[in-house]
């Protein structure tokens, strides 16, 4: 009598059961990993931005004895240029230290100097409102680097010690304030930093009245929420919790 060693299989349902459980399991995991990695790129182009216009900042302060004193709050006493020429000086200047970059003069060239069909958008920090930008930059200014990073400057009348960067250009999304456009200003002191003003009716180092610079996912009623979100940027801290990371729970 032969003795046949007796094979066990899985049955065609425990195998579904299996592909079952698996699908449910990636179902639940996949969200969250699809949405840890597009938050590591953002913080990636966030520190690569940050850092191009630190070294653009310190070359300008090396090559023209300073840039706050001499662009952003000029003695005007005995000058014939207006605050509007120097503004465009800094920005020229600004421009010569991006290697290969593209440089747009043309209406509205900050929305679509990416060769867009039409202007960008961009909406504010908690995804709610268009972010009011219109009255706040020089429109017929931006740089585009070679990889596509954007640089537009704030106006002489609202902001004009204030430099943005849209960190992937406007051709690529999400285009939101405190993901992938951020502002800057430029001190007194001719350092680069988050924006000041942070108390409605406060005023600039030019004396101008400015509007709150919000970061929170509590403010939905304000087209200036996210202006503030490069401090928290920065240091990597939630505006809502200080205990949290900033990259690692950005509002959806």
């Amino acid at each position: 009598m032969t003795n046949r060693k007796q094979k066990t299989a899985f049955t065609l349902a425990e195998v579904l059961i299996t592909l079952g459980i698996i699908g449910i399991v990636a179902a639940m995991t996949l969200p969250t990993l699809i949405n840890h990695y597009r938050h590591k790129v953002l913080e990636t182009q966030f520190k690569k931005a940050y850092s191009i216009l630190w070294n653009i900042h310190m070359r300008m302060i090396n090559d023209y004895d300073g840039v706050y004193a001499n662009f952003i709050n000029f003695d005007a006493s005995g000058s014939t240029e207006t605050p509007e020429t120097i503004k465009y000086e800094y920005i020229n200047a600004f421009s010569k230290y991006i290697n290969n970059g593209k440089f747009c003069t043309y209406k509205n060239s900050y929305l679509s100097c990416n060769g867009k069909s039409s202007p960008a958008s961009y909406k504010t920090y908690d995804g709610n409102k268009e972010a009011h930008l219109n009255y706040d930059v020089v429109s017929d200014r931006a740089i585009v680097t070679i990889d596509g990073m954007t640089f537009f400057f704030g106006s002489v009348i609202w902001r004009n010690a204030r430099i943005y960067v849209d960190t992937n250009g406007s051709t690529k999304g999400p285009n939101r304030l405190g993901f992938d456009l951020f502002a800057f200003d430029i001190d007194s002191t001719d350092k680069i930093v988050g924006p000041k003003n942070p108390v409605r009716n406060s005023t600039d180092d030019d004396g101008n009245s400015v509007a709150t610079n919000i970061c929170s996912i509590k403010y939905t009623n304000t087209d200036y929420n996210g202006f503030g979100c490069s401090t928290f940027a920065i240091i990597d801290q939630n505006p809502d919790n200080a205990s949290h990371s900033y990259w690692n729970n950005l509002p959806k």
